[in-house]
Formats: C-alpha cells, sequence, structure tokens
C-alpha cells in the first residue's frame, strides 16, 4: 500500500487499558501489521531505544496508529506519519489519514464498569489530543471536517471511538 499525503485524521480508542505504544506494538505485531523503518537513522534509533524490535538497520514498527495518547496526556509517536497506517481500512484511509488512538474503552456497552480501562477520555487526553489536531491540520493542511471519529469513516463498522467519546471539546 503506497502512502498518500494525508488528508484525514482518524481518532480511535483502544479499547483496553492504559498501555505504552510499545505494548500495543507486540498485540499488533501478533495481528501481522508490522513494517520496516529504516530511514532516517534517527528515527530507527528512537525506535531501538524505546524498546522496538529491530531487523539488521530496520526498526519493526507494528503499531497500526500514528499517534497514541495515554491517560495521563503523554503523546507517544507510533508509525512514522510518512508510513501508511493499520487502523482503518474502511474507504481507504491507512493510506490517507493520520490515526490518533487514545487509551481506554469507551464503549458503554462493551465497557459498562471500566473493567476493560478507563471508559471516559481524562482531561489530560482531551488536552493533548486537542493540541495534537490541531498541530497536525497545521502542518498537512486538514480542514476540521476531515478530522472524524473511526466510527463515522463511511463504511467503517464500528462504533470506535465508543459514544462516552465526542468532539465537543471543538467549541
Amino acid at each position: 500500500m503506497e502512502r498518500q499525503y494525508p488528508r484525514f485524521i482518524v481518532v480511535h480508542h483502544t479499547a483496553g487499558h492504559d498501555v505504552s505504544a510499545l505494548e500495543i506494538n507486540r498485540m499488533h505485531a501478533a495481528r501481522g501489521y508490522g513494517i520496516k523503518i529504516s530511514e532516517p537513522h534517527s528515527l530507527v534509533e528512537e525506535y531501538r531505544k524505546r524498546g522496538f524490535p529491530c531487523e539488521g538497520e530496520a526498526a519493526v514498527v507494528s503499531i497500526g496508529y500514528h499517534y497514541l495518547i495515554r491517560a495521563d496526556g503523554t503523546v507517544e509517536r507510533g508509525r512514522p506519519d510518512f508510513a501508511p497506517g493499520a487502523h482503518c481500512a474502511a474507504a481507504g484511509m491507512n493510506s490517507r489519514a493520520i490515526g490518533i488512538a487514545l487509551t481506554g474503552n469507551f464503549s458503554s456497552k462493551d465497557n459498562p464498569e471500566g473493567k476493560k480501562g478507563h471508559t471516559t477520555p481524562t482531561p489530560a487526553q482531551i488536552k493533548a489530543l486537542k493540541e495534537l489536531i490541531f498541530f497536525l491540520m497545521d502542518v498537512y493542511f486538514i480542514p476540521p471536517q476531515s478530522v472524524q471519529k473511526h466510527s463515522e469513516v463511511i463504511g467503517a463498522k464500528t462504533e470506535c471511538p465508543g459514544d462516552r467519546f465526542s468532539f465537543s471539546f471543538w467549541s
């Protein structure tokens, strides 16, 4: 799959507990999502230092999201922006969108009591998400109407990021 210039931002939840990008990388590796990143060398070194697996001079990056926002608001790099994602096959979004995931499970149906992670985005996550979205919109000239929940993507058959997530912070 060839990467296209990002024209969309797709927001997800991980549907689980607050774990690191490295842990999600391990989970996504089991699904066969891995890609090899061999340059720029400084980026490969960043992945190596964070504990991502390497093959020769390349880092093997399996996390499908480009960014992960932890419960405390920390933003962790997933895939580099220049690589296709593995977060939303609907409407070809893997090749033309930046995928951002927030840790937690925001579905009242799947996670009514919080046993599968925190049930709503934390204030720190919302703050970080807003800042990251505005940064990416500026860098890639993405208009506000092209920022979508995974469930809003045409052809997506999911409720991700759950009914407890809203874009109310836009107002």
